[in-house]
C-alpha cells in the first residue's frame, strides 16, 4: 500500500507495525510503499507517522484473503529432504534472512517495471501441497518463459545476492534500498555480480530450471521492509521520480 501526506514540504518519518517506513517527497507531498507480510494474522495494526516531532497514531486494518490451492507431484527427493540437504537448506535460510531488511539508502526512482512478460504460471499466496504434503505458501509469482530468455532488472539498484541455492536453483537478489528487494530464482545463467550496481531494465540474468524446478520459468519475489508482498501489486503503483542523486546503496 502507498501513505500518503500532503500539503507539506518537511520531513516526514513513521512506522508501520513498528517497523520504520520510509517517505519520499512526491510533489508537495510526501509518499511511503507499505508491505504487508503475506502471513500477517487479520487484525488492526499501528501506523505512526511524525512530522516536527509530533506523532500522529492511525490505525490500518488487515482483512482475511483465500488463495486457491495447488497440488504438485514431484519425486521424492525434492519434498522430503536428506537429513545433508535439511542441513544445507537451514544454512541457506540463515544466508537470505540475513539480508532484509536492511537500512540501506534508496537506489529505486519512479515505478518497478515487470522483470520477464509472460503468462503466470502460479500466483503470489498459492496453498501448496507436493506429493499431497502441505507446503509453505507461494511467495512470489512464476512468469513462463523459454530457457535463456532474458530476466531484467525493474529497478535501479544493487546485487546483495549472487549464489546456487537448493531449492531457488541459480539466484539473484537485487536490493533496491529503505528495505525493498527483488529475487530471481531458477536462473540458467546469472550475467551480474555481487556488489555491483545495475540500472532499471539491465539484463541481469537468463530463465532457467535450476534448483527445485519441473521446467523453464522465472520466479520473482518481493521484500519490503522484510515483508514477503506480491510482486504484481508492486509494478502496479503510480510511484513518482525524484530529481537529484539518491544516496548509494553500500556494496556487499
Amino acid at each position: 500500500m502507498i501513505v500518503t501526506v500532503k500539503g507539506t514540504n518537511l520531513l516526514v518519518e513513521g512506522a508501520f507495525n513498528n517497523k520504520k517506513i520510509y517517505f519520499n517527497p512526491s510533489d508537495n507531498s510526501f509518499r511511503a510503499v507499505v508491505g504487508i507480510d503475506l502471513f500477517t494474522e487479520p487484525g488492526s495494526y499501528p501506523l505512526d507517522i511524525t512530522l516536527m516531532g509530533s506523532t500522529e497514531h492511525r490505525t490500518v486494518v488487515v482483512r482475511k484473503k483465500e488463495y486457491p490451492a495447488q497440488h504438485l507431484t514431484l519425486p521424492k527427493g525434492m519434498v522430503e529432504l536428506s537429513p545433508e540437504n535439511e542441513a544445507r537448506v537451514e544454512r541457506e535460510l540463515k544466508l537470505t534472512n540475513s539480508i532484509w531488511p536492511n537500512d540501506t539508502g534508496r537506489v529505486w526512482n519512479g515505478g518497478f517495471l515487470n522483470p520477464r512478460e509472460g503468462k503466470i504460471a502460479t500466483l503470489f499466496g498459492v496453498r501448496r501441497f507436493m506429493n499431497k504434503i502441505p507446503k509453505n505458501p507461494h511467495t512470489g509469482v512464476d512468469v513462463e518463459a523459454e530457457e535463456g530468455d532474458s530476466v531484467h532488472a525493474p529497478n535501479s539498484g544493487v546485487v546483495a545476492l549472487v549464489d546456487d541455492l537448493y531449492y531457488s536453483g541459480n539466484s539473484v537478489v537485487l536490493d533496491h534500498g529503505q528495505g525493498l528487494f527483488t529475487m530471481f530464482f531458477h536462473l540458467s545463467k546469472v550475467l551480474v555480480k555481487q556488489g555491483q550496481q545495475v540500472k532499471k531494465g539491465d539484463v541481469i540474468a537468463l530463465v532457467g530450471s535450476t534448483g527445485r524446478s519441473t521446467g523453464a520459468h522465472l520466479h520473482w519475489g518481493v521484500r519490503m521492509q522484510g515483508a514477503r508482498v506480491d510482486p504484481l501489486e508492486l509494478i502496479k503503483l503510480e510511484l513518482s521520480e525524484v530529481a537529484g542523486t539518491q544516496p548509494p546503496v553500500p556494496a556487499r
